[in-house]
């Protein structure tokens, strides 16, 4: 009785069907086909009227795709027909029913039913649909497909064929922008939308590592050029690198750096004061997030820039767009477009002349952003600039910003961009206009004065000749003879690798604690016992003896030439230059330790208080990216009012432990017995009213009670 009732219940509960059908598909065979029928007559129905909500229909589509891989060869039309009715009718359909519709060919993709370029490429054309919701979730499906697709080989059939749909979206719907009155509509429209998804997608497929390669780059560098201002600014903030997550790879802070615990556990054992260790932790958090920072930088902002095809052909194409007439933009993109121009042109070492001079007519102090103006101009720079046209925008500079009626501020900012400018191209400036700069170095405000003097330390490296001979400082005068300036175009090589002295010194330390590494065990090295004229030869290094070459004729100047010598040895400073790189081939596990040994050192600084001393041989290297920091300089903190001082103070109490002494004070463990003086709190009255203190209270006066009370 109960399955004949469960027979005739079967055609309304598609739950309970679904079910029975998973166990055993043959059996049931017949009931699908009758609800496959009733879907067809359904779908002829709803092809009549398709903006009704059509419940019934909605839930025979959902049974179908839950049961289609029992049933492939019957089910073989069924994506098709979904297909087609979201690509024709996606506009006017139902919500909950084209979710569902959705859905059911999400299902039928991961039980791989329907080809995924297909689908991908229908869900591309449904982002039009305007149903927030539903963008989402084909957001997400799209970019985990891919990523899926792509997890253990690259599919470059699936790339490229979505690569090139999505470059056919951005152009198709920036040539279909609609233009109200001679201006650009900014509304975004139903192909804006898409077109606004295509990019996101390519953006995040391009972060999580999948479309890393110059075809990807490049269909963003099209959307720099869209109409439509929201996806322009997309697209250029994706080369600036303001567009990355921040929360992203945050757990790299917490990682345990090298030699991080073996200098608290120096610290504690030195039993130092509370400061010092705080001053501890504080150095190490600071360095953490520097460290991590400087690591989102390199691994994401300018492999993208380094990926464009044509970087002086964008570049122009950028300048051009930005000059026309018709760019009505706001002041925020304008900005955006000169610091990607910049950025490019710094990278690329290209040649753009007429980016200058149209930088120049916002070099005004009461200019907006003028910092990230400065910044921008200098990160434009570099040695294949020619110096001509850094001359005049140099000049405007120092005669807008430096000057003795302009603010501290503003004269600070004025001389950090000429240092900058003139790191990269140290041409740029002439003798007059930069002895007339660094007579700065005198100011009474502590930022001028340092902006001047770093002026001058840098012209003691890269042209100590332009300088006077009162800034020229003692090293550079002495090697002013053998100096030779840098011309146009020229690069002078870096002398040594940063911090190699910090690894010559660790290396001789395990020298002579007997310990000497293996890192080049396994490799084959030449026996010195070797008759064969052909390998290698033992040569003294240079730190063993010097090599020789001796002649008769030059035997008479050998005294002179030794003279010589030792008046040079006692002119010279110190000025130790580390040879190791030039007399050791370093390893992967050198350059590990070396690391190691420059974050250890830089911790020991901060933690020791002593300022960083300067490598006397490390060269001004100018950076890819100019922070608008480096252009204002260090600037003296405002005084707090009271409302700031409270709040800084609230903020300091915050995790610390309660004022006052920790005499008698113990932590209560759980389960841990109480002490014979809190029992004795908590007994009857009348199990002490024998007690001799209890007794003396009852016998104490009024006047006795109070001395007690006020003691």
């Amino acid at each position: 009785m109960g399955k004949r009732n469960r027979t005739t219940t079967l055609p309304n509960n598609l739950p309970q069907l679904q079910n029975l059908i998973k166990r055993d598909p043959l059996s049931y065979k017949r009931d699908f086909l009758q609800q496959y029928r009733h879907y067809e007559s359904q779908l002829d129905i709803f092809k009549l009227k398709p903006d009704e909500e059509a419940a019934d229909f909605g839930s025979l589509i959902t049974f179908i795709s839950q049961v289609a891989q029992c049933y492939l060869q019957e089910t073989s039309s069924f994506p098709q027909q979904i297909i087609n009715l979201l690509s024709e009718k996606h506009q006017i359909l139902n919500p909950n029913l084209r979710k569902t519709m959705v859905q059911a060919l999400i299902l039928l993709r991961n039980k791989d039913i329907i080809p995924n370029v297909t689908l991908l490429s229908l869900f591309f054309t449904l982002f039009q649909v305007k149903d927030k919701q539903l963008r989402e979730l084909l957001y997400s499906y799209v970019v985990t497909d891919i990523k899926n697709q792509n997890s253990k080989h690259k599919n470059n059939k699936l790339n490229k064929t979505l690569q090139s749909f999505m470059y056919t979206i951005l152009q198709g719907q920036q040539n279909n922008v609609k233009k109200i009155g001679g201006r650009i509509n900014s509304e975004m429209s139903e192909n804006s939308i898409a077109a606004k998804k295509s990019l996101n997608v390519c953006i995040e497929l391009y972060r999580k590592g999948i479309w890393n390669d110059a075809k990807t780059v490049n269909v963003i560098a099209e959307a720099c050029f869209h109409q439509v201002t929201k996806i322009k600014v997309i697209a250029i903030q994706f080369f600036l690198g303001s567009n990355q997550d921040q929360d992203e790879d945050s757990s790299e802070d917490e990682k345990v750096l090298p030699n991080i615990k073996r200098l608290q556990h120096i610290n504690h054992i030195n039993k130092t004061k509370k400061s010092k260790k705080r001053k501890l932790e504080k150095a190490l958090v600071s360095i953490r997030k520097k460290e991590s920072q400087k690591n989102k930088v390199e691994n994401f902002n300018f492999s993208a820039l380094h990926l464009l095809n044509d970087p002086q052909g964008f570049s122009e194409k950028l300048f051009s767009t930005l000059t026309t007439s018709q760019f009505n933009e706001r002041f925020e993109i304008k900005i955006l477009l000169l610091n990607l121009i910049s950025r490019i042109i710094g990278i690329h070492k290209l040649v753009l002349l007429n980016f200058y001079s149209y930088l120049q007519r916002y070099l005004q102090p009461h200019q907006r952003d003028v910092t990230l103006v400065l910044a921008i101009l200098a990160q434009a720079c570099h040695e294949l600039v020619p110096p001509d046209v850094l001359e005049p925008v140099i000049r405007a500079i120092a005669n807008n910003f430096v000057s003795d009626h302009c603010a501290s501020e503003v004269m600070t900012a004025g001389l950090n961009a000429i240092r900058e400018i003139c790191t990269r191209q140290p041409l740029a400036i002439d003798a007059t206009l930069l002895q007339d700069l660094t007579e700065f170095s005198k100011d009474k405000n502590k930022g001028v004065m340092m902006a001047a003097r770093s002026l001058i330390g840098l012209f003691r490296e890269i042209n100590p000749e332009l300088l006077k001979r009162k800034d020229r400082g003692k090293v550079a005068s002495m090697n002013l003879k053998d100096f030779k300036p840098l011309q146009y175009g020229q690069v002078r090589a870096m002398e040594q690798i940063e911090g190699i002295e910090l690894l010559e010194e660790y290396k001789q330390s395990s020298l002579c604690d007997g310990k000497q590494g293996d890192e080049w065990a396994g490799w084959e090295i030449a026996s010195d016992n070797s008759s064969s004229d052909e390998g290698w030869i033992d040569v003294p290094s240079d730190d063993d003896q010097d090599i020789i070459v001796s002649d008769s004729s030059d035997e008479e100047n050998d005294k002179s030439n030794d003279d010589v010598n030792e008046v040079n040895e006692k002119n010279v400073e110190e000025k130790k230059i580390s040879t190791l790189a030039m007399t050791q081939l370093l390893t992967p596990a050198d350059f590990a330790k070396l690391n190691e040994l420059k974050l250890e050192h830089k911790v020991e600084q901060v933690v020791e208080g002593g300022k960083r001393k300067r490598n006397s041989t490390q060269q001004n290297e100018p950076s890819d990216i100019i922070d608008v920091n480096t252009i204002t300089g260090p600037r003296k903190k405002a005084k707090q009012d009271y409302e700031e001082r409270l709040e800084s103070i609230k903020a300091g109490r915050e995790g610390r432990e309660k004022y006052g002494s920790s005499k008698g004070k113990k932590v209560k463990v759980e389960g841990a017995s109480t002490t014979n003086k809190e029992k004795a709190r908590n007994k009857a009255f009348m199990m002490v009213i024998h007690k001799k203190n209890v007794l003396q209270k009852k016998k104490m006066s009024l006047r006795e009670k109070q001395v007690c009370f006020y003691l």
